[in-house]
């Protein structure tokens, strides 16, 4: 961590979310709002600079030499996740490691990995891993006039009730294909606002 504190950090920022303290650090100040829109839904700015999980960003850029890429990397606390010369694929690392990390160190909340949708005041929650079809269920619950609370993570409280967590649809047009991002607008659905309890588990 030594020789990446001793780097020229152009931007940085602290987060929390559902009660982890994030931190980010980018040295190109470009790269940060990427970072901020791939955070867990819900984020408020910190004004602590102290986190329990920090994220480096080193943006490459060209090199001096002509036809010479300098590698984008990617650090979660001292370890290395990434190094690509593409930035997209690192954003896409930040999102995956990120998201995981606030659902294991959320002190007051249990993240079960779910889709799930508010009907009839009461959340239907439907487990399964990645690739299993939940995201797609909960699109089609949600074109059906289902309220939206997450097509990632279901997010109970210690009353066993089930947080919003409303971040975009991930739909893939195929299994093997690189999901886009559906705003719950674009299906002509809402997001839910308030936690419902659960009355129906899909398995």
């Amino acid at each position: 961590m030594q020789k990446l504190d001793r780097l020229g950090w152009a931007a940085g920022m602290a987060v929390t979310s559902y009660g982890v303290r994030i931190g980010l650090r980018a040295n190109d100040p470009e790269a940060l709002p990427a970072l901020l829109d791939r955070l867990p839904p819900g984020w408020v700015p910190e004004s602590s600079p102290v986190v329990e999980r920090l994220y480096s960003l080193v943006v490459g850029g060209p090199d001096s030499r002509p036809n010479v890429r300098r590698f984008n990397l990617l650090y979660g606390d001292h370890i290395r996740l990434g190094r690509t010369t593409d930035l997209d694929p690192l954003f896409d690392t930040f999102e995956s490691d990120v998201q995981l990390s606030v659902a294991e160190s959320a002190p007051d909340r249990l993240f079960v990995h779910a889709g799930v949708i508010g009907w009839g005041g009461r959340a239907i929650v439907t487990p399964g891993r990645s690739l299993s079809g939940k995201t797609t269920l909960v699109a089609e619950f949600v074109r059906a006039g289902a309220t939206y609370y997450s097509d990632e993570y279901a997010v109970l409280d210690r009353r066993g009730y089930v947080h919003p967590y409303p971040r975009p649809l991930a739909i893939r047009e195929a299994a093997t294909a690189k999901p886009k991002k559906w705003p719950v607008e674009a299906l002509g659905g809402t997001a839910g606002v308030v936690p419902l309890p659960v009355g129906l588990v899909v398995v």
